[in-house]
C-alpha cells in the first residue's frame, strides 16, 4: 500500500445493510488472527467501505499490534475514528501516521482539524504552521491558522469574510461542516455513569488486593474530576450507577459470580494467556456476561476470542495528582529493588545483580508505608516479566513512574509496551537487564536524569482524559 494514499472519509461508505453482528452482509468471512497486517488493512477497508467503521477499527489496531511501525495502520484508524466520533484517539492514530511517514500538508490540517474540535487550540496552530510550511498555497490554511491562533489566544473566531486569505475566496467551514455536531458533546459523562462504586474483592487472609490501590486511586481521582460521585467499597457491589470491579478473578463460587450484577465492569489486570483464563471457569462466566476494561491490546484480541464477547475495552493507565506522593528522604543504600513474586527467571537475574556486587532487596507481600519506604531507598526499581506474555506491567510502574522512579524494565521484541512509556523507563531484553542495571546505578547524572524523564512522561497521561473516553466507548451488555 503506497505511502500517503489511503482514502478519505468521504471514499469510504457506501450505503450497504449490515449484518446483525456489525459486519456488512456482502463481506466474505474472513479469519483476522491468522491474516498479516498488510491483510488486515485490505479487509477493513473492503469493511469501512461498506459502513462497518467498528469493525474497521478493530481490525486496523490488530494491524497495529502485528505491524507497530504500520503507518497505513495508523493512517487508517484514525480515518475510522474520526466518524466513529473518538476524536482522541483519532488525534494519536493521526500524528502516530504523520511521524512514520505521512508527512503531508493535508495530513497536517487533518489533524489540525481534530485538535480545533478538540479544543486544544496551541496544538491546532502547530499542525496548521507545519501544513502551511509544506504548501503555502493550500484552500483555507491560513484562514483556518489565523483561527486558531486566535483561539489559543483567548480570542474570538475570526470571521472568514474578515480574515485575510489572499489566495483563498471560499469561507471557512463552519466546524459543524467539518464532523458531526455530536462528536464532542459536552456532556461528558452518560447519566449511568454519573455514580460510580469502586469495588475490590478481597477474600479473607488475602492481603495482596492492596496490589489494586494505585489503580483504584487513580481512578477515583479522574472520576471525581469529570463530576462522577465515585465511593470505594470492599465486596459490596450496587445495584444503580456503573460498579468499577476490580479483583474479579477472586471469586471463588460459581453462585457469587452469577449475582454479580449486570451494571458491573470488570477490570481485567491478568494475563490471559499467562493467568489461562480458559482454565478458570468462574472468572470465564464474568468476563463473557459482563462488559470489560482492560489495559492490554493483547488481551483484548485474546478475549474476544475466547469469550466471543463484544463488551470488551480498552482503558489505558494514565496519571493523577494523588498518586505523586512524598516519599520518604533516604540515602538510597539499596542499589536495586524488585517487589513482587518470584520464579526461575527473576530469581536468576536477582542473583547475577548480587553477584556483580550490587546492594539488591526484594519484597513480597509488602505495601503502603512500608512499599515506599522501600521504594525510597533504592537508586533504581526493578520490573521484569512473570508470564511469557511479554505485557508489560503497566499497573506496577505507574505508580514508580508517578513518584520520579528510575525503573530498569524487561522489555524484549514482543513485549507489548506504548512508546511513551518505553521513553520514561530504561527498557532492555532480559538479556541485558544485569548489565544495563550495573551501568545506570553507577552513573548519577544519567539516573537523575532518566528520574525527571520518568515523571515529565507519565504525567502527560491524564488518567480523566482517558476515563472519558474509555466511558464513551463502553456498551454495557444490559443497554440492549
Amino acid at each position: 500500500m503506497a505511502m500517503n494514499q489511503w482514502p478519505s472519509l468521504s471514499d469510504l461508505i457506501d450505503e450497504e445493510p449490515e449484518q446483525a453482528d456489525g459486519l456488512p452482509s456482502n463481506v466474505a468471512p474472513f479469519d483476522p488472527d491468522a491474516a498479516s497486517a498488510t491483510d488486515l488493512l485490505l479487509y477493513g477497508l473492503q469493511v469501512a467501505r461498506l459502513g462497518g467503521l467498528d469493525v474497521a477499527a478493530e481490525l486496523f489496531a490488530k494491524a497495529i499490534v502485528k505491524e507497530p511501525n504500520s503507518a497505513d495502520a495508523y493512517e487508517a484508524l484514525a480515518t475510522v475514528l474520526i466518524p466513529l466520533g473518538k476524536l482522541e484517539f483519532a488525534a494519536r492514530a493521526k500524528g502516530k501516521a504523520i511521524s512514520l511517514g505521512y508527512n503531508s500538508a493535508s495530513s497536517w490540517e487533518m489533524l489540525g482539524d481534530i485538535f480545533v474540535k478538540l479544543e486544544q487550540f496551541a496544538s491546532a496552530v502547530e499542525a496548521f504552521t507545519s501544513a502551511s510550511e509544506l504548501d503555502p498555497s493550500a484552500p483555507l490554511l491560513q484562514s483556518k491558522l489565523q483561527n486558531a491562533v486566535a483561539r489559543r489566544s483567548g480570542g474570538q473566531r475570526i470571521p472568514a469574510s474578515v480574515a485575510p486569505s489572499p489566495a483563498v475566496e471560499t469561507a471557512v467551514p463552519a466546524e459543524a461542516d467539518l464532523f458531526e455536531a455530536d462528536f464532542l458533546s459536552t456532556d461528558l459523562i452518560p447519566p449511568a455513569w454519573r455514580r460510580v462504586s469502586l469495588v475490590t474483592i478481597t477474600p479473607d487472609g488475602n492481603p495482596h488486593t492492596a496490589g489494586f490501590d494505585d489503580l483504584a486511586l487513580g481512578f477515583e481521582s479522574g472520576l471525581r474530576s469529570l463530576g462522577v460521585d465515585v465511593e470505594r467499597k470492599t465486596n459490596a457491589l450496587q445495584t444503580s450507577g456503573i460498579n468499577l470491579l476490580l479483583g474479579a478473578h477472586l471469586i471463588d463460587s460459581q453462585d457469587l459470580a452469577d449475582r454479580v450484577p449486570m451494571n458491573t465492569v470488570i477490570i481485567n489486570l491478568e494475563q490471559v494467556a499467562g493467568f489461562d483464563v480458559r482454565s478458570r471457569p468462574i472468572y470465564l462466566s464474568l468476563l463473557s456476561r459482563l462488559a470489560v476494561w482492560d489495559y492490554s491490546v493483547r488481551n483484548i484480541d485474546a478475549l474476544r476470542r475466547l469469550t466471543g464477547s463484544p463488551y470488551v475495552r480498552h482503558v489505558s493507565i494514565g496519571y493523577a495528582p494523588e498518586l505523586t506522593r512524598a516519599l520518604p528522604p533516604s540515602e538510597q543504600p539499596v542499589d536495586i529493588l524488585f517487589y513482587g513474586s518470584l520464579n526461575a527467571r527473576r530469581q536468576a537475574i536477582l542473583a547475577a545483580l548480587g553477584a556483580a556486587g550490587l546492594n539488591v532487596k526484594h519484597l513480597f507481600n509488602v505495601y503502603g508505608e512500608a512499599r515506599d519506604r522501600a521504594i525510597a531507598e533504592a537508586k533504581v526499581v526493578l520490573n521484569m516479566h512473570f508470564y511469557q506474555d511479554s505485557i508489560h506491567e503497566i499497573v506496577r510502574t505507574s505508580y514508580l513512574l508517578a513518584n520520579r522512579k528510575a525503573v530498569v524494565s524487561e522489555c524484549g521484541p514482543h513485549t507489548e509496551i506504548d512508546d511513551d512509556i518505553k521513553s520514561a523507563m530504561l527498557a532492555v531484553p532480559y538479556d541485558d537487564l544485569v548489565s544495563s542495571s550495573v551501568a545506570l546505578v553507577r552513573d548519577e547524572p544519567r539516573l537523575r536524569a532518566l528520574e525527571q524523564r520518568a515523571f515529565e512522561v507519565f504525567a502527560k497521561r491524564d488518567q480523566a482524559r482517558i476515563l472519558r473516553e474509555t466511558i464513551a466507548a463502553t456498551v454495557m451488555p444490559n443497554a440492549h
